[in-house]
């Protein structure tokens, strides 16, 4: 058989499998509102992780291969993790919420995009309260049965980050 022949023969095959294949399931308006609900409550508990400052509890939220981008740059997520430990050990208080305009985006049964302003306050065991204000966008996806973080683009908002005396 000819070349161009065997090609058009795979090609007219492949695009026969792909009309065949079934079409994905629309989620209805009551589907999506649930799955919006259920990833609002993981991100608002992931919060409530952190002001525990658990390294291991607040990584629990995230992917195994979690990929992230903050201010510009794209993190080594390996090197991220292995500085969470040192990083939270450093923290005597963590409190951070949502800003307004949190929402979420649900994109399929098992995906769904969180899009928000974050403000955190992080008293270090000296005493020193440090402000971040970031712009933040996660996609969850269900991993190991539980809705994960598996990919983060975050910044700062426009002007410095505030370094907040003590008594505030």
């Amino acid at each position: 058989m000819r070349p161009t022949i065997t090609v058009g023969l795979l090609l007219a095959g492949a695009a026969g499998c792909r009309a065949a294949a079934p079409a994905a399931p629309t989620l209805g308006a009551d589907a999506r509102r649930a799955i919006a609900d259920t990833v609002q409550a993981v991100s608002e508990r992931m919060l409530q992780t952190m002001a525990g400052r658990n390294p291991d509890s607040v990584l629990a939220f995230y992917g195994k291969r979690t990929a992230f981008i903050g201010d510009g740059a794209i993190g080594d997520w390996e090197a991220i993790v292995a500085n969470v430990r040192p990083r939270y050990a450093t923290y005597a208080k963590v409190a951070c919420r949502w800003g307004p305009g949190f929402r979420v985006d649900v994109l399929g049964a098992e995906a769904a995009v969180v899009t928000a302003t974050l403000g955190c306050d992080k008293t270090d065991t000296g005493g020193k309260v440090t402000r971040e204000d970031l712009a933040r966008t996660e996609v969850l996806a269900i991993e190991g049965g539980r809705w994960r973080i598996v990919a983060v683009h975050e910044s700062a908002q426009p002007g410095p980050r505030k370094k907040l005396a003590a008594s505030q």
